[in-house]
């Protein structure tokens, strides 16, 4: 007799550096060495026109990245003049493009190596409900991660007509997971009306670990520092941060990531009133533990507002794993109490200058810091995963 065939996950995430990076990727690749078998589904975001729907099926539409690892690869293109048409599906039904773009992915999963196996869906946005309620699949999961009420401005969407539509999607899924308790918590008050499970951020040990043997980058400065690394913007507290770069003169502040173009006249003043502040720019993934295993200290200066508290910090356990304490603006609850020694929380500019004072000598439990931090790994987070959709 022969066996029954292994589930496919239908896994819909967008293609951006966050995703590749910081959550949907990594973990359908984990869940692809788990054992399980994954068709990952990409799909780029924009306002612009990006394909006609025929274009969809003139290039070879997946590619098997690793072993029971599907990727859709050069489509499917969506085609969309509107991010709010990718965010959720209005009252009168889909989009003629969400149509299309479900049509295409039935036809994938008709296809071998998916024919006959049993589907479950696994999605962050509401672009996948054309295509769940084409295919019904057995269970369908969303993964809550963004703070969708901050989205809800950029995309020019009022709060009044995003809550509903997004209650409405939760509604429809098996299970909700949430990237950490604040998002779970606002979600449930707002929109979701139940309970969703925890699911973090998890860290890859393999692009984010010590190593003696990397030689100091000619570009990270002499001396103490403390280090931030993301994307640099409005979302930084550079007011909160302003009195520490003048009490610490001798304290290197590098920020290590892409300096929007908005934002980089503001820099360079900086740079120019603070020599001790030093904006390093982009480095690619594979580089940046030579940066991080030179600081003394790492830093999450965010702004204390909901857009940027929420969400769990994806660099935390990247921060951890070289068992250096975090001075963070916000409290981050998500930290089981017996690791909230590797934190340092400070709201505002003085207690901001006091905890740097005290943590630049250093941590004597930096190495607890760095278990921690190893154990937060990417296998972790598919393993618990897999177990909430019924695959464990």
């Amino acid at each position: 007799m022969d066996k029954p065939l292994k589930p496919l996950i239908v896994y819909f995430a967008p293609w951006t550096y966050w995703e590749r990076e910081n959550r949907s990727q990594p973990l359908a690749r984990a869940l692809a060495e788990q054992g399980h078998h994954v068709l990952y589904v990409n799909y780029p975001l924009g306002r612009r026109y990006l394909s006609r729907v025929k274009s969809l099926f003139v290039r070879r539409p997946i590619r098997r990245v690793q072993p029971r690892l599907h990727m859709t690869f050069g489509g499917p293109v969506l085609p969309t003049y509107y991010w709010r048409d990718m965010l959720y599906v209005p009252a009168e039904g889909p989009s003629w493009g969400q149509k299309a773009f479900a049509e295409f992915l039935v036809r994938i999963v008709g296809q071998e190596p998916f024919r006959g196996r049993e589907l479950i869906v696994l999605s962050s946005r509401m672009i996948s409900q054309p295509f769940v309620r084409r295919v019904r699949p057995s269970l369908y999961a969303i993964d809550i991660e963004d703070p969708w009420s901050h989205f809800g401005d950029v995309w020019k969407t009022s709060r009044r007509e995003l809550l509903p539509a997004l209650k409405n999607f939760c509604q429809e899924a098996d299970v909700v997971f949430a990237n950490g308790h604040q998002i779970a918590e606002v979600a449930q008050k707002d929109f979701l009306g139940r309970e969703a499970q925890i699911l973090l951020n998890g860290v890859d040990p393999g692009k984010f670990s010590p190593d003696p043997s990397i030689p100091r980058p000619p570009d990270y400065p002499p001396g103490p520092s403390i280090l931030f690394s993301g994307t640099v913007h409005e979302r930084i507290d550079f007011d909160l941060l302003e009195p520490a770069f003048k009490a610490f003169p001798q304290v290197n502040f590098v920020f290590l990531g892409v300096v929007f173009s908005h934002f980089q006249a503001q820099t360079k003043k900086l740079h120019s009133l603070y020599p001790n502040v030093h904006f390093l720019g982009h480095r690619k993934v594979e580089e940046l533990s030579a940066y991080l295993q030179q600081a003394d200290l790492f830093m999450i200066p965010s702004r204390l507002d909901e857009a940027w508290t929420r969400a769990f910090p994806a660099k935390l356990f990247e921060y951890f794993i070289f068992g250096k304490q975090t001075i963070s603006t916000f409290a981050i609850k998500d930290i089981p109490p017996e690791y909230q020694f590797a934190l340092r929380i400070a709201p505002d500019a003085d207690s901001f200058i006091r905890h740097l004072g005290e943590g630049i000598k250093g941590c004597p439990r930096g190495e607890r810091i760095a278990a921690y931090g190893r154990q937060q790994d990417w296998r972790a987070r598919a393993a618990q995963l897999a177990k909430s959709l019924g695959l464990a």
